[in-house]
């Protein structure tokens, strides 16, 4: 009896082990891979306001004056998309054609409760 719960706990840590191992291997994995992957990123983040910065006065107010006008654009998308989605969604309240079936067949007989 003794040997089979040591064989038990040996197996538990083992296992356990194991699982824990797989686990901070995919943490490691996932934070290596950020960090490969978020040094370009950064690169493109720091070049951007250098081309503005040699850009003269007017320019620049051209360019704030497209980004508004690309930012409204962009929420006027985003509203119209939502129109769409909460009109083709039909209301809670209405009645499905099964719910509709299963009251005609119940109301349909007389008699017979629910």
């Amino acid at each position: 009896m003794i040997d089979n719960l040591n064989v038990a706990l040996q197996l538990l840590a083992l296992g356990m082990s194991i699982t824990f191992g797989a686990l901070f291997l995919l943490w490691g994995l996932m934070a290596l891979l950020t960090f490969l992957t978020s040094r370009g990123a950064g690169e493109e983040t720091t070049a951007a306001p250098s081309v503005e910065a040699g850009v003269s006065p007017p320019d620049q107010e051209a360019v704030r004056e497209r980004r508004r006008r690309a930012a409204a654009a962009a929420v006027a998308v985003a509203l119209a998309r939502e129109q769409m989605v909460r009109s083709s969604v039909s209301p809670t309240s209405a009645v499905s054609p099964w719910q509709a079936a299963t009251r005609m067949v119940r109301f349909g007989r007389p008699g017979r409760e629910p």
